[in-house]
């Protein structure tokens, strides 16, 4: 627990992955990732003093969900799962996803190929009529080069870490109407994560109003996730991000009990299907 930081009860961290070497990288990964366990992710959580958390799938898995589904079925009902297919995908395996604790696939414009655009509409049909929602992530100028089948997207969109909105002027930036347009369908959400990807700050004081526009004009569509065990700076050979500082930001950002309860708990709770049950 953090000293200056109450979570709420059932708290949840929307975005994190498991890296464990029993389940083989992808022959296209080059990154060559250490592990980042279960047993690692426990101790994690433990620390930071949330409950709930999402795994989402990483590139370096392409479209093998083996190590996702070997870590839900170990973390349990307090977990739920983004795992990435392709058009190939049968509603079988659709099926054992879900069984899983899966709610959602995830498309990785910003790394990897396993996904393309012209998947996505068909995809997102397919899994809407689930009540699966669709993750991206992408940069801001991919995500503006996207807008046309990103608005044609049925069922429920979520968009990974703050439309990677750059800085010095983020809200500049075509992509920062586009995310209006999306959240005010009322059909999309937007994962606060992984602040250091545009940050120009070590304290990520830089990103203080983007963030604050977010939790303060779409309080009931904002998602907060870790991206814990950060593999975009792993891979760039960068320093770590304080875990705790980020955290604490973005809590005191949020100024209210209200604001907390629903970045925290209830907007999970509502995307991923958690219940009373579920700590």
């Amino acid at each position: 627990m953090l000293p200056d930081v109450v979570l709420p009860a059932n708290s949840c961290d929307c975005h994190h992955h498991i890296f464990d070497r029993r389940f083989p990288y992808a022959p296209d990964d080059k990154r060559n990732l250490p592990d980042a366990t279960v047993s690692d992710y426990r101790a994690f959580k433990q620390w930071l003093g949330f409950t709930r958390h999402v795994l989402v799938q990483p590139s370096s898995y392409g479209a093998d969900n083996r190590c996702l589904l070997d870590a839900l079925r170990a973390f349990g009902a307090a977990a739920r799962g983004e795992a990435v297919v392709t058009d190939t995908v049968s509603d079988a395996e659709l099926d054992g996803l879900a069984a899983a604790g899966v709610t959602g696939i995830r498309f990785n414009f910003g790394a990897g190929c396993i996904t393309t655009p012209e998947m996505l509409l068909p995809l997102a049909s397919r899994v809407a009529e689930r009540g699966w929602h669709v993750q991206i992530h992408a940069t801001a100028d991919q995500l503006w080069a996207l807008r046309s089948l990103l608005k044609q997207v049925p069922g429920r969109l979520v968009v990974d870490h703050f439309f990677r909105l750059p800085q010095p002027e983020p809200m500049s930036h075509p992509a920062w109407k586009l995310a209006w347009d999306l959240i005010g369908t009322g059909r999309c959400w937007v994962k606060l994560s992984a602040l250091y990807h545009q940050s120009q700050r070590d304290d990520v004081a830089d990103m203080a109003g983007v963030i604050k526009g977010f939790l303060h004009e779409a309080t009931e569509r904002v998602l907060w996730g870790s991206d814990w065990p950060h593999p975009n700076l792993i891979s760039a050979n960068k320093n770590m991000p304080d875990d705790a500082l980020i955290l604490s930001r973005i809590f005191h950002w949020a100024s209210h009990d209200r604001v907390r309860q629903r970045l925290f708990v209830d907007n999970p709770a509502e995307l991923y299907g958690f219940n009373a049950s579920s700590s």
